[in-house]
């Protein structure tokens, strides 16, 4: 290497190579330079061959992605922070066509003058990336997103993640069209019906719905479940598709199905098969639109003529069944459009007016075209809006942009089914979805995040050799209940599951065996005095404790370490025997079961159990401790390159996942568990209990209405939807959310647990 590739002035003698300290190099990467230092790091392109050994990995990871980003679009930073000063002193100062900054604007950087908005669009930026933590984003977003969006500017985090999507979906901005909407209610309705006589439903996406996000993705569900060889459900679907569009023969599900024969070179029989699993497919995936229902329901009870008509492959007595499946009956008459050879558009509505002949006739659906052509006969319309309509008239609507794979949009499909059944939902909030109860809050916002992770899970258990998966106390308490829900119903072939009795508070008492463990344990308390905390912390016994005088900490403690370490071999002998009880085998494999951590347990049980442990956490933290085997469903990056929101929440979340039983913090003499005390109210644990229930509900129903498949999920839509926890209104009993708090017992320190 060159070494003395510097000038003779003062400054260049001061920086020549061989004197260049570390801590100079690193002033040269993360501060701001001033024009000498500038000329230095440009001129000997310093960030080429000297710096790079000096990055971080995520500063590596920080460079890496915007060297991709600033090559696609005319790029400017956003924010004047430390992030800033590594892009521009690591060989982007030439490429970064500009600054931003709200508070500083006009004002000099690097040599460059902060731009306000009408610059950047007259310097043709058309794309921000904003150089801050992924904490600030919605902060900054907040700021500039109506800028960007009006002046087609892209909006990027230094992690890629496109922040128009991600933090544009807080806001709301309606047409007049939705707020004529929004202002309509079931009572409206209902004195609609009044006013008429005779009271039409359309039946799909009006009366009931689909647990799929659009009609041909049942298609999908088909061709996994028809297993036709060679042929994916992709292809399936696809097939499926073409033959509805050039159908040749009898508008209905029969003469859709000759055309696929065709396509396909089925048999009759194999024909027969596929409508009937069409059909049994079609009466799994609809559910009720309650209120609609309701409604229907209310129409028949004041003595209406209530008439169903739709626009459908499916027979009326296919249609019938459907209903009847949902007890909705009572109706006088379904006009379905494959059976009278015309459709709504085309004469349904003439047949239907014929058979009322005379009275106020009043259609209820949601397409305008469809739907609104009652109109030309002389029929009142009051239209509704499908779930797929209120999704993107709603700040949900970037949801759909994460549901990359099949699966996810089955996932979101049923997620939808809930959230958008009551097509009047956003009435009572404004537009804002409400939620009211525990129970609906768990079903909406960690219902998909817990069905990715077991499927993620599963998956993970197939290629590994683990004997049995271990869920630890108290965060695996709801997760082992679902997988052995899922190894009953779904996939017996993934290994037994134990409900794994441990802590942190456990594990490094039974670990204790030299002064360098107690001093470890040390670190995470900081509260108790010296005597307490050898009683409550090390359990050791009042007489076996010595009064304390001036002396520090660890030295009052370390006189009482071969009482420590006694206590550690008596807990550590009465651990063993309940490994023992519970089938644990010394030389075995084991799955291991965490929640969001940086995988202290496992690393403290992996110093003194006699087998081994193989972490499935849901969430490892940045700087997690290196172990032996440890895979995470989501992995915390950095305060700069993470994309999840989930370890953001992860206080929250661990609330939600955890069990009515307190933390175990020791064993006594007789082998038996030593529980903390309970700090949580019996509201608290209601609470609690109820978002399980909620997550649980979800969890079945998708696994009951949906194939495993071999597709799998990412993390990309479980963090969206929780994401969107964030743009409700909290009713009901939810609205003292705000008033639940948690402990740390490792460390006695309270937070509130619902940071949202």
């Amino acid at each position: 290497m060159e070494t003395n590739i510097i000038g003779q002035t003062d400054f260049w003698e001061k920086c020549a190579l061989p004197r260049m300290s570390d801590e100079f190099i690193r002033h040269l990467i993360h501060d701001e330079l001033d024009t000498q230092e500038l000329y230095l790091v440009e001129r000997h392109r310093l960030y080429d061959w000297l710096f790079p050994e000096y990055y971080t990995k995520e500063e590596k990871e920080i460079l890496d992605l915007f060297s991709q980003m600033v090559s696609e679009r005319k790029t400017a930073i956003y924010g004047t922070g430390i992030a800033a000063r590594i892009l521009l002193n690591c060989g982007f100062y030439n490429q970064i066509a500009g600054v931003m900054d709200k508070k500083r604007p006009g004002t000099l950087f690097y040599k460059k003058v902060i731009m306000n908005e009408e610059q950047a669009v007259e310097a043709g930026i058309t794309q921000i990336v904003v150089a801050a933590k992924v904490g600030n984003y919605r902060i900054v977003a907040g700021k500039i997103v109506d800028f960007c969006e009006k002046n087609g500017i892209l909006l990027r985090g230094l992690n890629g993640r496109n922040l128009l999507q991600w933090c544009g979906a807080g806001v709301l901005k309606y047409n007049w069209m939705d707020r004529q909407y929004i202002a309509l209610n079931s009572d409206i309705l209902k004195t609609q019906i009044d006013n008429h006589e005779a009271i039409s439903f359309d039946v799909f996406d009006t009366l009931i719905m689909r647990k799929v996000m659009q009609p041909t993705d049942l298609f999908y569900l088909v061709g996994q479940k028809a297993k036709i060889s060679g042929i994916s459900p992709a292809i399936y679907a696809e097939k499926r598709r073409y033959a509805d569009k050039y159908n040749k023969y009898e508008k209905n599900i029969f003469g859709i199905y000759h055309t696929l024969q065709e396509i396909l070179m089925l048999t009759d029989e194999e024909r027969d098969r596929l409508v009937a699993l069409e059909v049994e497919t079609e009466m799994q995936m609809a559910v009720c639109r309650n209120e609609m229902v309701d409604i229907f329901r209310y129409a028949l009870s004041c003595g209406k003529r209530v008439f169903l008509i739709s626009d459908m492959h499916l027979t009326e007595s296919m249609i019938s069944k459907i209903l009847s499946g949902l007890g909705i009956e009572g109706y006088e008459k379904l006009l379905v459009s494959c059976d009278y050879h015309c459709g709504k558009t085309s004469g349904l509505f003439h047949i239907y007016k014929g058979l009322i002949q005379k009275g106020r006739c009043l259609h209820i659906g949601d397409n305008e075209i469809s739907d609104g052509a009652a109109s030309k006969e002389g029929i009142d319309v009051f239209l509704v809006r499908s779930a797929m309509t209120m999704l993107k008239a709603s700040n949900l609507n970037t949801l759909k942009g994460y549901a990359c794979s099949m699966k996810e949009q089955n996932a979101l499909g049923l997620l939808l089914a809930e959230i958008f059944n009551n097509p009047f939902g956003f009435h009572a909030g404004h537009g804002i979805m409400q939620v009211g109860t525990y129970k609906e809050w768990g079903y909406r916002f960690l219902g998909v995040y817990v069905v990715a992770y077991i499927d993620w899970l599963a998956r993970q258990l197939k290629e590994s050799q683990v004997d049995k998966m271990l869920f630890s106390t108290r965060d695996g308490y709801l997760f082992y209940d679902l997988y052995q829900w899922y190894r009953k119903n779904v996939d017996g072939a993934i290994p037994e599951a134990i409900y794994f009795k441990t802590s942190r508070k456990l594990c490094y008492l039974a670990s204790m065996s030299d002064e360098e463990s107690i001093e470890f344990f040390l670190n995470y308390d900081d509260v108790y005095a010296p005597e307490e905390l050898l009683e409550k912390r090390f359990l050791l016994e009042k007489d076996d404790i010595l009064p304390y005088s001036d002396e520090g900490r660890w030295e009052y403690v370390k006189k009482h370490k071969e009482k420590i370490f006694q206590k550690a071999a008596v807990i550590r002998e009465k651990y063993f025997s309940y490994m023992d009880s519970i089938g644990l085998q010394e030389d075995r494999e084991y799955g291991f079961f965490d929640s969001y951590c940086r995988g202290t347990v496992q690393y403290l049980m992996e110093r003194f159990v006699p087998f081994g442990l193989h972490g499935f956490y849901l969430g490892k933290i940045h700087n997690a401790r290196r172990l032996k085997s440890v895979r995470s469903f989501y992995v915390d990056k950095g305060d700069y390159m993470k994309l999840d929101d989930i370890n953001v929440k992860r206080t929250l979340m661990e609330y939600c996942f955890s069990s009515p039983e307190t933390n175990i913090i020791g064993m006594d003499e007789d082998g038996n568990f030593i529980y903390a005390e309970e700090y949580r109210t019996d509201r608290d644990i209601k609470h609690m209990l109820d978002i399980q229930e909620g997550i649980r509900e979800f969890f079945v129903g998708y696994y009951s209405s949906f194939p495993v498949g071999e597709e799998s999920f990412s993390g990309s839509l479980p963090n969206a939807v929780i994401n969107t926890m964030d743009f409700v209104e909290l009713t009901g009993e939810c609205s003292d959310m705000d008033t639940i708090r948690s402990i740390d017992d490792m460390v006695n320190k309270g937070y509130a647990v619902w940071n949202i």
